[in-house]
């Protein structure tokens, strides 16, 4: 095939276009930056990260339970959200955890900050305190993670507290006499509140607190 002399200058516009264009209609990555992780996704992360207990609530009230809440920030890299690794124990029994779950914070595509919680996989749990050490968690694959999108709490935030809650009776509760759980949490740069309960199929309380919420006061930074 040859071209004509007049249809040089042509040819020359329609590849410095292709080029332009990244050839084919397909977008080039050389420039691409990761998304933003917007500002209170970033705050809301720091205020759940560190160490917690309700200790000054237990003493006033020997109803409640005395508990230490520990977490972390772990994958900084990723750019899906913030993702925080917890622990809940009994105070001054840290090596035996009741809870280690994974909590993703982020914007979803109704633009509503939530906290979404994620089980490990059987065989991956990581081993207690990993709070202390988050390196535990980089062998864990976040794509084999187990969501529970019913525990999803959706939170709305103000300049110092952010307050959320689960939706309806997705949130499943395998295992107690409870068919399903709800959540309501309250979170501010130096507390944690955060009350559930679980109900039967008639919706009648039947675990958790009937009290009010379990008080968590920041005892040191992450």
């Amino acid at each position: 095939m040859s071209f004509h002399l007049g249809s040089i200058p042509l040819l020359a516009t329609i590849l410095t276009l292709v080029s332009l264009l990244g050839g084919c209609g397909v977008e080039t990555s050389s420039n691409t930056r990761p998304p933003r992780i917007p500002e209170k996704v970033d705050r809301l992360a720091d205020w759940l990260s560190g160490s917690f207990e309700n200790l000054a609530q237990a003493d006033a009230d020997p109803t409640f339970a005395r508990l230490s809440l520990n977490a972390c920030r772990v994958w900084p890299d990723r750019t899906d959200g913030r993702w925080i690794y917890i622990e809940e124990a009994p105070e001054g029994d840290l090596d035996r955890p009741t809870r280690r779950e994974i909590r993703r914070i982020r914007i979803d595509d109704q633009a509503t900050l939530v906290s979404e919680v994620f089980a490990f996989p059987a065989g991956s749990t990581p081993p207690a305190g990993s709070w202390r050490h988050p390196e535990n968690l980089d062998a864990i694959d976040p794509f084999l993670l187990l969501p529970n999108e019913g525990c999803t709490i959706h939170l709305t935030s103000s300049e110092d507290v952010f307050r959320g809650k689960t939706h309806g009776r997705g949130c499943e509760a395998p295992g107690r006499d409870a068919t399903y759980v709800t959540s309501d949490v309250v979170i501010s740069a130096t507390k944690i509140s955060s009350w559930e309960r679980g109900f039967n199929d008639l919706g009648a309380q039947v675990s958790g607190s009937e009290k009010g919420p379990f008080l968590f006061e920041r005892r040191t930074d992450s």
